[in-house]
């Protein structure tokens, strides 16, 4: 006989001449007489005990997780009621080729049901394995003191990247000095990844499957700009957009808005707005003399960009251009300015 078997039978025992002996105050006349039925015991005990809870804590009797109780702990206790116990089972369980681990399981419960209590005491977040059964071994009810030997099934996800190389595109440019390359867009390499789950039984590697495989992130392509000559009479806006011109004049430059200080007329004005050539005033509409430059001009100003001339003012006279802008901070950041380049387009 083992050691455990030796505690057991010795502890069957104690609760064997405890539950044959006296009850206390059994001569009172509160006492309420209950019939215990814990396994192969019986007996009618006289208690003042509440609850069924408070008679074995008075008879000094523990009952653990798995024992079964019936009626349940907190049922209140009365004359000729009947109390059933049954104790949990001992069982040694070992998983894969891991120790043999001590184990109480539901009285009468199937394997199936004790691995599913083993697993949920000591499985982690980490773990993805589950019990493999056969339908013998599933419905098998063990005795105490039996060892239960579990295989687990686990699968385990991975993947593998394969790197992507760019391509590398050009494209002329007039915005670039001829002949030379700069690079307009880093390129960035791309992943193709492939998806791989390892089942694993009885902690070895079994078999590996590949689940999906695809481009996880595209490559970018590079693109480098190749500088090229200006055609004559061409030029390039600052957007990097090539324009033909019939003349370059240099010229002076201020900025108005549609204040009452530049324009002379306040929002109510029926000609609010409106220049000299009846356009409406907005960015890209400048004043102009139009002996030297008439309206509907189209050019291209330098720092300032595409424009048609729509207006004039008494003080826009020869080789003058005023630029509108949308704003007074805007026209006093412009300022004055002094041989701007201003194209012709015609």
């Amino acid at each position: 006989m083992n050691k455990f078997n030796r505690v057991l039978a010795g502890a069957m025992i104690a609760l064997s001449v405890f539950l044959m002996g006296a009850a206390p105050n059994e001569n009172s006349d509160a006492n309420q007489g209950v019939t215990l039925i814990a396994g192969s015991f019986t007996r009618v005990i006289n208690t003042q005990a509440q609850t069924v809870r408070c008679l074995f804590d008075e008879l000094d009797f523990s009952i653990y997780r798995f024992d079964r109780v019936v009626p349940p702990l907190d049922t209140p206790i009365h004359r000729g009621m009947t109390i059933e116990l049954d104790r949990a089972i001992p069982v040694y369980i070992q998983v894969d080729n891991d120790e043999p681990v001590r184990f109480y399981g539901r009285p009468g419960a199937a394997m199936v049901t004790i691995a599913a209590d083993f697993s949920n005491d000591h499985r982690t977040d980490d773990d993805s394995w589950q019990f493999f059964f056969t339908p013998e071994t599933a419905r098998h009810r063990p005795v105490a003191n039996e060892l239960i030997e579990l295989q687990t099934v686990a699968w385990r996800s991975f993947y593998e990247d394969d790197i992507l190389d760019f391509t590398r595109e050009y494209a002329e440019s007039f915005l670039v000095a001829d002949g030379e390359e700069v690079v307009y867009r880093e390129g960035q390499k791309g992943i193709y990844r492939t998806t791989f789950q390892s089942e694993y039984v009885g902690g070895e590697l079994v078999r590996t499957n590949v689940l999906s495989n695809g481009v996880y992130l595209h490559p970018l392509s590079e693109i480098v700009h190749i500088g090229v000559p200006i055609p004559e009479g061409m030029m390039v806006s600052s957007c990097g957009e090539l324009f033909s011109y019939s003349r370059l004049v240099l010229m002076e430059s201020t900025a108005y808005t549609l204040s009452f200080a530049c324009t002379g007329r306040h929002p109510g004005h029926p000609l609010f707005g409106v220049t000299a050539s009846g356009m409406m005033a907005q960015r890209g509409v400048v004043a102009v003399d139009t002996s030297v430059i008439p309206f509907h001009t189209r050019m291209y100003i330098e720092g300032y960009g595409f424009a048609v001339a729509g207006d004039r003012g008494g003080a826009i006279r020869g080789y003058k251009v005023d630029v509108f802008m949308d704003s007074m901070a805007e026209a006093r950041q412009w300022g004055r300015r002094h041989n701007v380049r201003v194209w012709i387009i015609e």
